[in-house]
């Protein structure tokens, strides 16, 4: 009796814990780093 309570506990938490993955999303570094331009003009 022990062992069915422990296991459906057990399938309960993996099944929960499973809903909770969205989609993995890759953050570029690149895109979150400031890039400054220099423009030089000459006469």
């Amino acid at each position: 009796m022990i062992k069915k309570i422990t296991l459906i506990i057990l399938l309960f938490c993996a099944v929960i814990s499973c809903g909770k993955k969205g989609d993995p999303k890759y953050v570029d570094p690149d895109k979150t780093a400031e890039i400054k331009k220099v423009l030089i003009n000459s006469a």
